[in-house]
């Protein structure tokens, strides 16, 4: 992979009921990139919109990376590690989690 900017997208797949659970785990990641994390560009907490036929719902991340160092730097930091063992320890998932590493073709940004 080049040095040039790329985002990922993360599928996560909570429990029923679950999903609040995984938003504040989420959401206090974050708050940790935010502040720490200077080459990670963004960090998009997606919630779907309509639960699947069974109760479900999924999580879709879009985060933006300056190049790979910082996504490695995210990936193993105390925080993003904390986060992925207390999805375990509390029982909150029921599917793993997809990832798909993507770069931009085309398309535009809203310039609002």
């Amino acid at each position: 992979m080049s040095s040039k900017e790329f985002n990922v997208v993360a599928i996560l797949h909570p429990k029923k009921g679950k999903t609040d659970d995984v938003l504040r785990l989420l959401n206090e990641v974050a708050d940790y990139v935010k502040t720490q994390e200077s080459s990670t560009l963004g960090y998009s907490i997606n919630r779907s919109l309509r639960p699947n036929k069974d109760g479900t719902e999924e999580i879709v991340m879009i985060e933006r990376y300056k190049d790979q160092a910082a996504l490695k730097t995210h990936g193993t930091s105390p925080t993003f590690t904390a986060f992925q063992k207390k999805l375990g320890e509390l029982d909150l998932m029921r599917a793993p989690m997809v990832l798909k590493i993507v770069g931009e073709q085309g398309g535009f940004k809203s310039r609002l």
